[in-house]
């Protein structure tokens, strides 16, 4: 009777961790730490700080440098864009949420840090590790190559979307100014650049084709991008972590992409949430279809907007 309770419980409890929009064909770890929707597309997007769900039976993480606070509605958003990307397109990207929140685990950390030592949390951020990897195993398996994305949102006063790529805001504005190079391969880019086919990074940072560029052109404004390069003196910017450098880095030589920090007015917010994925769908699959190594399922074509 105990393991028949504690099972109704348990199942009661992974039944809350979606929200009312959450896509079809979820699967769970055994304790729901970590929910994973298989994808059609060659997009894999992971959502380590949107889990709201905070274990009473661990003890926050503290260690140094430990940051906990959570970043506000990204999984509905990861959701809304799983979701416009089905009804505009046809097809849906893989997603990989953390149900729990950064005070027991920071899934863009390396493990330490992530658990602050604590081996009770060792398991959830292997699990969540373990179901990207295999997202993008199998995207890679499908489409030839794929693009990942780890989504996160910003609280600075600057309303963007921050698309980092693994360059400090600093080499961003002196590569923009020319008065320093980079090295495709120090970037989130890298793999993407390595391809014969694929033009200059600049192209892709500031030109007509970069992906801040195409969603600034939509009405959400990014950087860097052709309409705002680089963050200007005094602005803050978050360039990429733990998560975009593993995912593209040598290791995953099919597979390049970057960090979305969202904005919440108009970007994470319900209101402006269906909008914005929208949009981000339309870019998206656009920017895919440009490269003839990323076998595209084809399009349903649009419905009526």
């Amino acid at each position: 009777m105990r393991v028949l309770l504690l099972s109704a419980v348990l199942l009661y409890s992974i039944s809350l961790i979606g929200q009312n929009n959450a896509p079809p064909g979820a699967t769970h770890d055994a304790a729901g730490h970590t929910s994973y929707y298989a994808g059609t597309m060659p997009l894999v997007i992971s959502v380590p700080h949107g889990g709201t769900w905070n274990l009473t039976e661990i003890k926050d993480r503290d260690c140094e440098g430990a940051v906990t606070v959570t970043d506000r509605e990204t999984k509905e958003l990861a959701f809304e864009i799983s979701d416009a990307l089905a009804k505009y397109h046809g097809m849906r990207p893989y997603l990989i949420v953390c149900n729990i929140t950064r005070k027991d685990v920071d899934q863009n950390r390396e493990i330490n840090e992530a658990t602050c030592g604590n081996p009770e949390m060792a398991k959830p951020w292997e699990t969540f590790h373990a179901y990207i990897d295999s997202a993008l195993a199998e995207a890679v398996a499908k489409f030839g190559s794929c693009l990942y994305i780890d989504l996160h949102g910003h609280g600075h006063p600057e309303q963007r979307l921050e698309v980092g790529y693994l360059i400090t805001d600093k080499k961003l504005t002196s590569f923009y100014d020319q008065s320093e190079l980079l090295s495709d391969h120090t970037t989130s880019l890298g793999n993407l650049l390595s391809r014969k086919e694929v033009s200059s990074l600049r192209e892709w940072l500031f030109g007509e084709r970069a992906f801040g560029t195409l969603m600034a052109a939509k009405g959400y404004p990014s950087v860097p991008s052709q309409q705002d390069p680089h963050p200007k003196e005094g602005e803050k910017y978050f360039n990429g972590g733990y998560n975009t450098k593993r995912y593209t880095g040598a290791a995953y030589p099919n597979v390049f992409g970057w960090q979305i920090e969202s904005n919440y007015r108009g970007v994470r917010d319900p209101k402006g949430r269906p909008a914005f994925a929208m949009a981000f769908s339309d870019v998206i699959t656009g920017f895919l279809r440009q490269f003839s190594f990323v076998k595209m399922p084809a399009s349903m074509g649009e419905q009526v907007r």
